[in-house]
């Protein structure tokens, strides 16, 4: 009798070895897969030359009524992105803007 109920002690945790095995690689492949947003989350592409970034930040100022700032000849590339960016940050819409109706209302 002992040696049937090691027996099928044995059996048992061997299926259950089996069963979890195979639980785990279903699991495992279920896993999500790492995807890669757009480089730009609105969409737009940021300009990487230098030219094309001075022709994007010309253009964002003059769509506020400003000029090129004295000297931006002496800025780095990435001060210039910064600059654009910032600037495109500051002409963009508010939320009053585009939907009146949008009312924040407190807590």
């Amino acid at each position: 009798m002992r040696r049937g109920r090691l027996w099928g002690v044995g059996a048992g945790l061997l299926l259950v070895g089996a069963v979890g095995g195979f639980l785990s690689g279903v699991l495992w492949d279920r896993a999500p897969e790492v995807t890669v947003g757009p480089q730009a989350a609105s969409g737009v592409a940021v300009p990487q030359s230098r030219e094309a970034l001075v022709v994007a930040w010309t253009a964002e100022l003059e769509r506020a009524g400003k000029e090129l700032p004295d000297g931006w000849e002496g800025l780095t590339t990435a001060e210039i992105r910064g600059r654009y960016l910032h600037q495109r940050v500051v002409d963009a819409p508010k939320a009053e803007d585009i939907d009146p109706n949008t009312v924040r209302r407190p807590g």
